[in-house]
């Protein structure tokens, strides 16, 4: 059912709900309650996205009642929008919630990710954006002891070498995940624009990394090459669409966990964010140290001088520590 009407000029269709779901006789009180709300207000309500919501949240709820809304806003960042930013709240379903929760990976408790959308969408149906939440009726994912699975190098070889079946542009994401340690999310929503291949280098300004801190990472012969006969399609690296970064990270270790089925036994229960971890032991087992796996990471250093270390602070230790993985990775 769909009622049509006139307002400011504009004509404007408003869904009502499929028949025989919504009879006619509903369909008419729906019609009539909008024809009504549309003569007072003057114009439909306008739907808004899932990023607008998280502003709106944030200036209004967030900065007055909770000290701790830049973690909010940061594990948004993260884990959120980068797959929800533009999203029109009423395109949200519950699949999409469920899926988004179950690739939550990192040190972070997807529970606290779930709960926090679940409060967003709540928020929205206090503000009529949205009548019903999508987060409401899932489960909260099993609580998990801190993670400590590492891959070996025969696991590291099946992911590299299964990433090929994958196709662009989850390949190539994958394959430089292994080849730079850095995080899902980081190497999804990488720009060319803060790549210079001639040079080695790839910086992520402060916004995209989770220390909220610029971050060199030198490029290994391995990873110039790889990204060398990579397709440009727009801003993005890893693009589907041209115009956003790749996301649904759960489908995409789905498929890559059928492959490794499909060319010998399974692996062990294992995340993309081990690849992370898998990294930096494999470093030190070839003799790196622990200060410069930690500056490749881009992890929190202790001391204030420490914490604002120079962009190009241990750049050759850590070119020279990732180069030297990017050989152990061909080996």
């Amino acid at each position: 059912w769909i009622v049509r009407a006139r307002a400011g000029g504009k004509v404007v269709n408003k869904g009502l709900g499929p028949y025989p779901t919504l009879s006619l006789a509903s369909a008419r009180d729906s019609a009539r309650d909008f024809l009504i709300t549309l003569a007072r207000e003057g114009q439909p309500r306008a739907r808004r996205t899932f990023g607008e919501l998280v502003e709106h949240w944030i200036d209004n709820v967030a900065k007055d009642k909770n000290k701790s809304w830049p973690l909010q806003k940061r594990r948004l960042e993260i884990h959120v929008l980068p797959a929800w930013r533009d999203r029109q709240l009423d395109s949200i379903r519950r699949a999409d919630v469920r899926e988004l929760v179950e690739g939550v990976e990192g040190d972070v408790n997807p529970n606290r990710v779930l709960t926090l959308v679940r409060t967003l969408f709540r928020y929205a149906m206090s503000r009529d954006w949205l009548e019903a939440s999508p987060a409401e009726a899932i489960t909260k994912p099993k609580d998990e002891a801190p993670r400590d699975r590492v891959l070996d190098m025969d696991e590291i070889r099946r992911v590299y070498a299964a990433a090929d079946l994958l196709g662009y542009p989850l390949a190539g994401f994958a394959k430089l995940m292994v080849l730079t340690g850095q995080r899902r999310t980081e190497v999804a929503s990488m720009r060319w624009d803060d790549i210079d291949l001639k040079a080695g280098t790839w910086v992520l300004p402060a916004p995209a990394t989770k220390s909220a801190r610029s971050h060199l990472v030198p490029l290994s012969p391995a990873a110039v090459a790889l990204l060398e006969v990579t397709p440009r399609m727009g801003d993005y690296v890893w693009t589907s669409d041209g115009d956003s970064h790749i996301s649904g990270y759960a489908k995409a270790k789905t498929r890559l966990d059928a492959f490794l089925a499909a060319g010998g036994p399974p692996l062990p229960p294992w995340r993309f964010h081990d690849i992370r971890r898998s990294v930096a032991t494999h470093m030190v087992r070839l003799g790196v140290l622990e200060t410069v796996v930690g500056r490749v990471l881009n992890h929190a250093s202790v001391g204030v001088t420490a914490r604002v270390y120079a962009l190009h602070s241990y750049e050759p230790e850590k070119r020279a520590a990732l180069e030297a993985w990017a050989r152990e990775v061909s080996r």
